[in-house]
């Protein structure tokens, strides 16, 4: 085979995985990855912050799923990871900060005994110890949203409590709307199961290593990952390479950028929703166009550094969870110390709060010293601070998180299928795919070079 030039725009973790995938693949490809930023990483940045080395976006992947797990394993860092110090996190209930119910599969209590007998009326306990069936059958196939899986099967006390300031919080997003398939396939086989949602996914749990890390990190924080990958592509990588189209002539993709013009035999898209619709517009337009409609949340993450004579937190905990009714701006705290040892120096608490959801976007109207006052209120009300920090840091994501609603995978298929026909050769992939998450990120890249290999007939 003539060498194939394949043009990845992206050099986030999916665009560089589609790159490293290719370039072991065996196949004879020229590989440039395109990044408009100065940097490789896309939202895995890391950076100083209090004289420890500490995460602006994610802070972890999920250990118990294989894509991340299995890339890192090849590129030889796996045995660098460490998992967290602490697993316990709290919900802040009724003006008190609250232990989320252990067993628990994403907020759902497997043992109702194991909450204060006022957290969940009556009606709902007796569901989670009839073992959790749905009102009637969900078919195989069929998508659903997790809020309405869950009130199903276990009651709006445990959703409202539970499950929707966990998922709601992670994806920033409206659980009562979020597709249940693509975010928690777990909890809609489990729901499957003769016996019940809570039967199922008990016994789940008694078939896992309860020991088994969760999470992992880097003690270098997760942009060390991306260096290391970044490493085994690096000269394939041209930053500051801003695509501004893309268009077909004499059977080749002709990329504009901002520095001139690049062909190419194939192109991967690895870009946010957004990009890779306007990209597409003349090539696609109808793949374009069900991009577009892929609504995304911005959140904003501040960064605190509190001497430890100046703050008291929970010494077990990893941090905590505020539902929406509590109607604060915050949605997240963690207490980076307790969560991961190497954040620990001694002399001081580092706290990252979080805020921001799909349908609460207060924090984008604030300035940077307004959303750090609004959340030093809320602190003090939920850890009764009453000192300044040494040191704040706002990090803002603008339109970074996806929204998978029902019906998600299927229009995903159905895109990727539309731009086949539409535009042969222009493969698409991002976070925006496979749900949130460093590992999805990793599995919707793995697919784009599994099919820039298959098109040109490499085993």
């Amino acid at each position: 085979m003539d060498k194939k030039k394949i043009v990845v725009v992206g050099a986030g973790v999916t665009g560089l995985t589609v790159a490293y995938r290719l370039l072991k693949s065996g196949g004879n490809f020229e590989v440039v990855v395109l990044e408009s930023e100065k940097q490789t990483g896309g939202k895995l940045k890391t950076s100083r912050f209090a004289g420890l080395l500490l995460d602006e976006g994610a802070d972890a992947f999920l250990a118990r799923v294989p894509w991340a797990k299995d890339l890192f394993d090849e590129i030889g860092i796996s045995e660098e990871f460490v998992s967290p110090s602490s697993r316990s996190a709290s919900i802040w209930i009724n003006g008190s900060l609250e232990p989320l119910p252990s067993p628990n599969v994403l907020g759902i209590p497997l043992d109702p005994d194991s909450l204060p007998s006022q957290l969940l009326n009556s009606d709902d306990a007796l569901k989670i110890k009839q073992g959790g069936k749905p009102s009637k059958a969900i078919p195989e196939g069929t998508d659903v949203s997790i809020g309405s899986l869950v009130r199903d099967c276990v009651g709006d006390s445990v959703f409202e409590l539970f499950v929707d300031p966990l998922l709601g919080g992670i994806n920033a997003g409206v659980v009562d709307e979020m597709s249940c398939e693509t975010m928690a396939p777990q909890l809609l086989e489990a729901a499957r199961h003769e016996e019940g949602l809570i039967t199922a996914l008990r016994e789940a749990q008694q078939n896992s290593d309860p020991e088994s890390p969760v999470f992992y990190t880097h003690p270098n924080g997760m942009g060390h990952i991306v260096e290391k990958l970044t490493e085994q592509i690096s000269g394939s990588i041209r930053k500051d390479s801003n695509v501004i189209s893309i268009n077909h002539t004499n059977k080749q993709w002709v990329l504009e950028t901002n520095t001139g013009s690049e062909t190419a035999d194939a192109v991967v898209l690895a870009t946010s929703a957004q990009n890779a619709a306007k990209l597409l517009t003349s090539v696609s337009p109808t793949s374009s166009s069900r991009l577009s409609d892929i609504e995304h949340a911005s959140v904003s993450l501040v960064s605190f550094a509190f001497k430890n004579s100046d703050i008291s937190i929970p010494k077990d905990q990893s941090g905590f969870l505020v539902p929406r009714s509590a109607g604060m701006l915050m949605t997240a705290c963690s207490f980076s110390g307790n969560k991961w040892a190497h954040l620990d120096d001694g002399s001081q608490t580092l706290i990252r709060v979080s805020s921001g959801r799909v349908d609460d976007q207060r924090h984008d109207r604030l300035s940077d010293e307004e959303l750090v006052k609004h959340l030093t209120d809320d602190l003090a009300i939920t850890l009764g601070l009453d000192s300044q920090p040494l040191e704040f840091r706002v990090t803002r994501w603008p339109t970074a998180l996806a929204q998978f609603k029902i019906g998600h995978s299927q229009r995903m298929k159905e895109t990727i299928d539309l731009l086949a026909d539409e535009a042969p050769g222009v493969f698409i992939s991002g976070s925006y795919h496979f749900g949130v998450g460093i590992p999805a990120s990793v599995r919707s890249g793995n697919e784009a070079a599994v099919s820039v290999i298959e098109k040109f007939g490499i085993n």
